[in-house]
């Protein structure tokens, strides 16, 4: 039987089963993904006994489809030359353009953290299999015109987005799979995570040097040592008293001036816990817990009484107590962000059966989505707050419950394909595992939508790496703390639209082809470009850019080799006709409020930015709780409209200093009074 259904404007449903119709994949039964994007049912269309489905906007999908008595599907979609082919997640890290791949889509440790069955086409059009068990996209490996996708379990469900152009087909899809979360704001600033010979006074000492080298910091996180049993994924966990000491005549929750928690937060940073988890999550997700299970012979004679009732092979999940439960004491403590370790998350338990009824080959690849789902969804309901929640574990849904981060891989270039690869799903805050042993790696990860160092088990902290390496991790550690306006303005964007932060230059400029092979080099938002890891330059033909570091302007289409001097890690460009809005930096964001924003003009082409603010703490900003500025450029006079909109405890209007870019590299500023009108301004 095949069903085609209309979920939404240009977004559409494709079932096919053999027999009696199955029942809901995980994935939508638990909601992780939306099946009713506008709020309405869907609208049926067809349901026969045909193996082809044609649906129409502006071109024809055809597909092929076929099923298994026993379960299982396959479906096949005819390419063309003109379809480019992009997503699927971090399945692999070895292309972009995904032309001639067969990829196996299943949750693996290191070599497949983040798998996501979402492909699209240049042309505007996308397929989500909604589906858990693990499965294969053969991409005109196998048949050169043919997209085959196949499943030896389960039915086929497949969601169709038809769009335009790539940014549409993102726009439909995370109708669907939902859209990228905002982050507290300190997780836009420096995540710095500890090594694990930390003690609390370490904790603290490092924190102050921290501010007393002036390199900014937002979150400090500890590693397993934290807990009094290494790696407890247990309900039972408790403080390492001899490494981090709550004063014993206090209750376990207790938070105060004895804390050392509390000390950290006077500093304005926020505590990350590591967390490993092989809890049983479904039993929340069904609704049930343990039930409570006694021999029903009634005539049985046991004389030994512990053997009256079922012994649960189980040993780590409570009867009726979701995994959350137990973190509210730490919580409680003062801990505001969760980094959910890999550890069992993202290997296979192949005899265990989830919540009574699931078997591991069902769970695998949803495990990490559910697991982030609870941790985000229990802090919120707890504390009325954002936690900062960080993932390596990935499938559709993760980006609208948690942040990512590339796993165990370090950082190099591969690292940056994934997230390329992410930002082809629309999954925005990704991030990895900076080290400040190289300026390059120090380039790369301040100029990432988050920014994550790992101290786990080295000592590369920036003020043992040399004079040089600390030099440069603070120019840019203060650089990102002076970019969090334009950076939380493109999270928002990612927020509402599915549009990442991080856009692989073949996302931005999608109507060709020529920049399918650069993988050195994305756009942060609008404005910069970034390249790493490579001194080859392409800079695209349709914009002029001006070198951020030197002011140099440069005209598109333009090939070269930058290899920058001194503390630069890589080139960094800014396209003219941008709005980049900067403030002060500061040794931790969280608490800080500017009393001026500077707005840098690089004159070129007419352009737009609109400049956002929430409470950067709740998730008020869901219900309409934010303000707004715009700012235009038109034939070089710029105007800032009056801000529209408003928050809880919204701070006034801050004024502007104006820094105009020109072609020589000369900067003029002008100083503004900001009395909420409108301000227009000619260089």
């Amino acid at each position: 039987m095949t069903e085609i259904t209309r979920l939404s404007e240009n977004i559409y449903r494709i079932r096919h089963w053999q027999g009696r119709m199955p029942r809901e994949s995980l994935l939508s039964k638990y909601k992780i993904i939306n099946l009713m994007p506008d709020g309405v049912p869907a609208e049926t269309l067809s349901s026969s006994e045909t193996n082809t489905a044609v649906l129409k906007r502006g071109y024809s999908l055809s597909f092929t489809l076929s099923a298994d008595e026993d379960g299982g599907f396959s479906i096949k979609l005819p390419l063309t030359p003109a379809d480019r082919m992009f997503g699927l997640g971090d399945e692999s890290r070895d292309s972009l353009e995904k032309h001639g791949k067969i990829a196996v889509m299943k949750q693996a440790n290191v070599t497949s953290y983040g798998p996501v069955p979402y492909l699209m086409s240049s042309r505007g059009w996308a397929v989500l299999l909604n589906c858990t068990y693990a499965h294969t996209f053969d991409i005109a490996a196998t048949t050169p015109d043919l997209l085959q996708i196949s499943c030896n379990k389960g039915s086929l469900d497949l969601i169709v987005f038809c769009g335009k152009d790539l940014h549409e087909a993102l726009y439909l899809s995370g109708k669907v799979m939902g859209r990228p979360v905002m982050l507290p704001k300190g997780a836009y600033g420096l995540t710095f995570v500890l090594n694990e010979e930390t003690t609390a006074r370490t904790l603290l000492d490092d924190s102050l040097r921290f501010k007393e080298r002036e390199i900014p910091c937002d979150i400090l996180g500890l590693e397993p040592s934290w807990m009094s049993k290494h790696y407890d994924s247990t309900t039972e966990k408790k403080w390492n008293s001899d490494r981090f000491p709550i004063p014993y005549w206090q209750p376990e929750n207790y938070y105060g001036s004895w804390s050392f928690i509390w000390n950290l937060k006077q500093m304005g940073r926020m505590l990350s816990l590591w967390l490993c988890c092989d809890y049983d999550l479904f039993w929340k997700e069904e609704g049930d817990s343990y039930a409570d299970e006694t021999n029903d012979n009634p005539n049985a004679v046991i004389n030994d009484a512990h053997l009256n009732q079922g012994v649960r092979m189980d040993k780590v999940t409570k009867a009726g107590e979701p995994w959350f439960e137990h973190l509210k004491k730490f919580v409680d403590n003062g801990a505001e962000a969760f980094k959910l370790d890999g550890s069992s998350q993202v290997i296979p338990f192949p005899d265990r059966l989830w919540a009574g009824r699931y078997t591991d080959d069902e769970i695998r690849n949803l495990y990490p989505v559910v697991y982030a789902k609870q941790m985000k969804e229990g802090y919120a309901e707890y504390t009325g707050r954002r936690a900062m929640i960080y993932t390596c574990g990935t499938y559709p849904g993760t980006q609208k419950y948690a942040a990512t981060w590339a796993g165990d891989t370090g950082c190099d270039s591969a690292v940056l394909l994934s997230l390329m690869n992410f930002a082809m799903c629309g999954h925005s805050n990704a991030s990895f595992d900076m080290e400040c042993d190289d300026k390059q790696k120090i380039h790369f990860g301040f100029l990432a939508p988050w920014s994550q160092h790992l101290g786990w088990a080295n000592w590369q902290f920036p003020w043992y790496c040399g004079d040089e390496a600390e030099e440069c991790y603070r120019w840019y550690a203060q650089l990102r703390s002076r970019l969090f306006p334009y950076l939380y303005a493109y999270a928002h964007i990612a927020n509402t639209t599915s549009l990442p932060m991080l856009r692989p230059l073949s996302l931005q400029y999608f109507h060709t082809d020529r920049y399918d092979s650069i993988v050195n080099e994305y756009m942060l938002g609008d404005s910069f470009l970034v390249s790493v890891f490579d001194d080859h330059i392409t800079l695209p033909e349709e914009d002029e850019w001006f070198d951020f570091f030197t002011g140099k302007k440069y005209t598109g289409p333009k090939q070269f080799i930058d290899t920058p001097t001194g503390i630069r890690g890589g080139s960094l460009f800014v396209r003219a006709g941008s709005i980049v809005v900067m403030q002060d930096w500061a040794h931790s964001l969280r608490d800080y409020r500017p009393n001026t924003l500077y707005v840098h003009i690089y004159p070129g082409k007419d352009t737009s930015f609109t400049l956002y603010e929430d409470d950067y703490a709740t998730y008020g900003y869901e219900k309409g709780e934010y303000a707004q500025t715009l700012m235009t450029l038109e034939d070089n006079v710029l105007t800032i409209h009056p801000r529209e909109g408003t928050y809880p405890d919204m701070p006034k209007a801050v004024d502007y200093h104006i820094l105009w870019h020109h072609d020589d590299g000369s900067v003029t500023e002008t100083a503004v009074e900001n009395r909420g009108e409108t301000i227009t301004l000619k260089d």
